[in-house]
């Protein structure tokens, strides 16, 4: 009995022996189990990341949008209500910089990239292309790209040239080609009323409207320098009821949509201010006042000739000459 036993004890463990796998067949079994085992962990991992950021942003991100404002809503078809708010807030605020469309795209979590098609009124303007740009995150306006030009910074003292000699102007402008097209800024000794202006033998590009009454004084563009105007806005062609009723327009729109502009604030060459609405209304207020249409501060342009007959009778405060060139803005299209 003892002998078959330890027989079939025997013969068991050869069996047994011969099931088991090789050494090299039991490391890679083994590293294989490890192996799916750290995958399943990774694929855990990663899909419960993916599931919780896709929760962030599906959730998140359209509360964030809704916190503050959305620009890009607010600048689609037909209303483009961003690009005129925009449009409108440098008009007043500042002369050259024209902006004749904007494409926002969003990126998330209350911040859009707005891509800019802006003129200074007095270089070539290729139409359909992007020139300048900026961010807007949570409300706020940051990385402003403006290459070449100021077109997004305020610049102060231009109506303020205290060391301005007519003479020294005169005697350079004189030195120049018949062609040039001269680009002056100028504070006036005195307000001229709309027409007065009208009757100037130069362009006026650009007026600031006379309001003593009020801090802020904002601009008025007289002139078409760019195809952003539509046609019942040719200012040119208006009259000056009209054009009164075009600068209340543009005061309204920014007191209509404060959320839009605020952060970029409120200037107009001489100051800023910190409460710009309540500013801003004030001024509104004082120009549904106005009976007329008056300027001291304003921008000109034109050819030397005729330049050079404005300044014969000009008795300025300030000149500043804000730029020269050797032939007349053309408009480029794609």
């Amino acid at each position: 009995m003892k002998d078959w036993n330890e027989k079939k004890l025997d013969e068991e463990l050869n069996a047994l022996v011969e099931e088991l796998p090789l050494k090299d067949d039991l490391e890679k079994k083994i590293n294989q189990s490890i192996n799916r085992r750290i995958r399943k962990i990774i694929i855990t991992t990663v899909s419960a990341t993916l599931i919780f950021l896709l929760l962030i942003f599906a959730i998140i991100s359209p509360v964030m949008n809704c916190l503050y404002f959305n620009p890009y809503k607010l600048n689609k078809e037909p209303d483009k209500i961003y690009t005129n708010v925009m449009r409108d807030y440098w008009e007043l605020s500042k002369p050259y910089t024209e902006i004749m469309d904007m494409e926002v795209t969003p990126k998330g979590f209350a911040n859009y990239e707005v891509q800019v098609q802006v003129t200074d009124g007095k270089s070539e303007v290729q139409l359909g292309t992007p020139n300048a740009g900026f961010h807007v995150k949570c409300g706020k306006y940051t990385d402003m790209i403006e290459p070449n030009q100021l077109y997004f910074t305020h610049i102060f003292g231009r109506f303020e040239q205290p060391y301005s000699n007519k003479e020294e102007i005169v005697e350079q402008i004189e030195e120049l080609p018949e062609s040039a097209m001269i680009y002056l800024v100028v504070s006036d000794s005195k307000a001229k009323t709309l027409s007065e202006l009208q009757n100037l033998p130069v362009q006026i590009d650009w007026i600031q409207v006379y309001q003593p009454n009020a801090e802020f004084q904002g601009g008025l563009q007289l002139s078409n320098r760019t195809v952003c105007m539509e046609k019942e806005d040719e200012r040119e062609l208006l009259s000056e009821e009209e054009l009164k009723k075009v600068y209340l327009s543009n005061l309204k729109n920014l007191l209509d949509n404060s959320e839009l502009w605020t952060d970029l604030g409120l200037c107009d060459g001489r100051k800023a201010w910190t409460d710009e609405v309540g500013v801003l209304e004030k001024t509104y207020q004082d120009a549904q006042k106005l009976k007329t249409l008056e300027s001291e501060n304003y921008c000109v342009s034109g050819k030397k000739d005729n330049i050079l007959t404005y300044l014969q009778n000009l008795e300025e405060q300030s000149i500043f000459v804000e730029d020269v060139s050797f032939t007349s803005l053309q408009t480029k299209s794609n």
